[in-house]
């Protein structure tokens, strides 16, 4: 199966801002199957995470984000919201240069088929259209993202111990962060 084009989220798109309970539907199966750390911590709810991501949009109006997203066709047909990656682009006159690398989710149902490449693919055409040719990133340590960035190129900083909260235990976990110069 191929995985169709990435596209952008636009505000102005009633289509993309109906996603928006996707978005948080994808959010917290990350959440829940994977014990990602992705903002929040069970007991997760779900008004609150929509209204998380209506921020995000915000963000993009106000030219500080870029989203980019998969729309697929499930095992039935029906398109839906496959994965998502976000670029914060922070306004700085000391590195207008640099943009974050966020929320690198994809639905547990369309894992697998290389929605994460394609996802970061567009996430670097994009960040380079507005100018940030050096990406940086974290995920937590021992997750499958750590070794997903390496090979789309991204290069390992380091770790910091006890750099956020478990979903599953609310213990302290190490993060691993990773940057790429496009």
């Amino acid at each position: 199966m191929s995985v169709p084009a990435p596209i952008l989220f636009e505000p102005s798109n009633p289509q993309h801002v109906g996603l928006l309970p996707a978005f948080a539907d994808i959010h917290i199966a990350c959440i829940e199957t994977d014990h990602t750390i992705a903002t929040f911590t069970p007991p997760l709810k779900r008004d609150v995470i929509i209204d998380y991501w209506k921020e995000r949009v915000a963000e993009i109006v106000a030219g500080k984000r870029t989203i980019v997203m998969i729309l697929a066709n499930d095992d039935e047909g029906k398109e839906q919201l496959a994965g998502y990656v976000a670029l914060y682009r922070p306004l700085t006159e000391t590195g207008p240069f640099r943009g974050s690398v966020e929320k690198l989710l994809v639905s547990p149902s369309f894992r697998r088929r290389g929605i994460a490449k394609k996802l970061m693919e567009k996430l670097e055409v994009e960040a380079k259209i507005h100018g940030q040719t050096l990406l940086l990133l974290d995920t937590e340590t021992g997750s499958p993202a750590e070794i997903v960035y390496p090979k789309l190129g991204y290069n390992r900083l380091g770790v910091v111990p006890e750099y956020g909260v478990s979903p599953v235990d609310g213990s302290l976990i190490a993060g691993t962060f990773f940057w790429k110069q496009l």
